[in-house]
């Protein structure tokens, strides 16, 4: 089912399964790769369209044509420097200024990430063939990876003269338990393949092909989407928190959320539909804010 566009050009929203809806990169003829427009659109989406539709339960992240995304486009960003970096010796005046663009660009690209980490909605990605630089730093901030068993990873910064500053360098080190092995690929920049990624964590499946990926990748989000919204929201903002705090706060902050959300009839539902040995039905989600946003 196809929803409004809200003027999007570089990413297409569409109901594929029952309560999933896909968000597409759809810049193919250029490996989708990342241009101002692009990430302001993912995270203007993840931000402002998603939350507000009700129906929508888990997002599948994905990426048009033959990769999921080649990062950045150096092409689109010559104009004004990769991020605003320096490209060559100029006057401090102009330096000054390039500096206040990456602080500026910048942020506005680690927002649309952010906003992905803390919509409620479970997001799932299905990442094929490859996977580099800005886009490996998107995909650390989503829930759920997958990937085909002959995609590619690659944290190329390094060779580009900078540091990756789109949350990569912050997400990673929570994903990948060892320090030595994610310092290595940080400072090397060299590729890494599928079964890498799954063994230190970074992948939790490897798909045989493209096919396959969308396949087992639609089966979990939709499997996600039959939940109780109320309890998938909880779980994904219960492990957020628990991430950046203590045990002790952590486990305070459950039972505050519990205390407030079990009010809801989600519970209910379930155990009469456990009793009566049935699947259980649950409602949409209510959205306290329904006003929509402007278009891009």
């Amino acid at each position: 089912m196809s929803i409004s566009n809200h003027g999007y050009k570089h990413i297409l929203l569409n109901f594929i399964a029952p309560g999933v809806l896909e968000l597409r990169m759809n810049r193919p003829n250029k490996r989708n790769a990342f241009n101002q427009r692009h990430y302001l659109e993912i995270g203007h989406a993840f931000t402002h369209v998603i939350p507000i539709l009700t129906e929508c339960r888990c997002v599948l992240l994905t990426g048009s044509g033959s990769i999921f995304s080649s990062g950045i486009d150096l092409a689109g960003m010559a104009s004004g420097g990769i991020g605003g970096a320096v490209t060559s010796f100029e006057s401090t005046d102009k330096t000054i200024a390039r500096a206040a663009g990456v602080l500026s660009s910048g942020g506005l690209w680690q927002q649309s990430h952010l906003a992905i980490n803390t919509c409620k909605k479970p997001v799932v990605a299905a990442i094929q063939k490859g996977c580099y630089g800005a886009a490996l730093e998107m995909i650390s901030f989503v829930d759920i990876r997958f990937c085909t068993k002959d995609c590619i990873f690659q944290a190329p910064e390094v060779d580009l003269g900078f540091a990756a500053d789109v949350g990569g360098n912050q997400m990673l080190p929570k994903i990948i338990g060892n320090d030595s092995l994610l310092r290595e690929l940080c400072l090397t920049g060299r590729k890494f393949n599928a079964q890498e990624a799954y063994k230190f964590g970074l992948v939790s499946r490897i798909c045989d092909d493209y096919k396959d990926l969308m396949k087992q990748a639609i089966e979990v989000a939709t499997l996600i989407a039959s939940k109780s919204p109320i309890a998938t929201q909880g779980v994904k903002t219960m492990l957020n928190y628990t991430r950046d705090h203590t045990l002790h706060d952590s486990m305070n902050f459950g039972l505050v959320w519990n205390a407030a959300f079990i009010q809801t009839n989600d519970t209910n539902l379930a155990g009469k539909a456990f009793m009566e040995k049935k699947q259980a039905i649950f409602p949409n989600s209510p959205v306290l804010n329904k006003m929509l946003p402007s278009k891009m």
